[in-house]
């Protein structure tokens, strides 16, 4: 049985071997070749389509507030009420987990959280450095919390083109399909965390949150994304304001989100986690939800 089972490993490697043995890779593509096997692109999951994982289309009447479980500890949730869209899962054991989920006010959406988290152990050498953007000079601002590998914790802000984000394809998709509105202009802030586990193995997770800056009277006309450069932020003061909220959001939010990470969230208060929950692109009291 040796025989046969070492040349299913060759033809249909397990992706923690692939990342392990890259040569691997390159012999079950030569194979699938010769086979007449098609492959799915390297870039399937960067064109926004959910990859090689097995993704559940979620029901987006459901309503999330405050906080939610995820991936074994717990995943706060910034002000409003949030509705699913994918999960995710990934890895021959179901080693990753992600979660989109979207905020939405009258038709137009305020925000998108994409949520990645290990739900066991994996290899420090299987994941890149994660806190790579965090050193990236076009951010509105950066800051590092930890950064002795595997133990890294940082954060950051950031303009980001909306067609470039996760899954993309699928999110749009869905959306158009309740009638909501993606905005030309978003932002990004994310959350990098992981800490080390037994054996040079590590847990961690991303958050990301992208949020809509132009929904607001004193932004609503700033729909080009060069408005919102870091460089043009000096010229644009409605702009420039924005920023410096979601900054100061940030930097309160992210001790919510570490606690979620440590299932401590006795941490914090529930009158401090929700008035540090309110980012700038929140919906206002007594503005409706269509999905209500």
């Amino acid at each position: 049985m040796i025989l046969p089972f070492v040349v299913l490993t060759f033809i249909f490697p397990p992706a923690y071997l692939t990342r392990r043995l890259p040569r691997m890779a390159q012999i079950a593509a030569a194979i699938h070749n010769r086979l007449g096997m098609q492959d799915t692109p390297a870039d399937a999951d960067q064109a926004g389509g959910p990859g090689d994982g097995v993704v559940t289309m979620m029901p987006m009447t459901d309503r999330l507030t405050k906080a939610i479980p995820f991936a074994g500890r717990i995943l706060p949730l910034p002000a409003g009420v949030w509705h699913p869209i994918i999960n995710v899962i990934e890895g021959p054991h179901g080693e990753l987990l992600e979660n989109v989920l979207v905020r939405v006010q009258g038709h137009v959406v305020t925000g998108l959280i994409v949520a990645k988290g290990t739900t066991q152990p994996v290899p420090d050498v299987a994941s890149p450095p994660m806190d790579i953007e965090c050193h990236d000079d076009r951010n509105y601002m950066s800051h590092i919390g930890a950064s002795h590998p595997p133990m890294t914790e940082c954060w950051f802000t950031r303009l980001v083109d909306p067609a470039s984000i996760n899954h993309m394809n699928v999110i749009a998709g869905r959306l158009q399909q309740e009638g909501f509105v993606l905005p030309p202009v978003m932002l990004r802030a994310n959350w990098v965390n992981s800490v080390p586990a037994t054996d040079d193995n590590i847990n961690a997770e991303t958050v990301t949150v992208y949020l809509n800056p132009v929904n607001l009277n004193d932004t609503k006309i700033l729909r080009s994304p060069e408005f919102w450069t870091k460089e043009a932020l000096a010229q644009q003061p409605p702009a420039n304001d924005f920023v410096k909220h979601m900054n100061t959001w940030m930097a309160g939010w992210v001790p919510v989100l570490h606690d979620g990470f440590n299932s401590d969230m006795l941490a914090s208060s529930d009158e401090q986690r929700a008035r540090l929950s309110v980012d700038p692109a929140a919906p206002r009291p007594g503005e409706g939800n269509p999905l209500d």
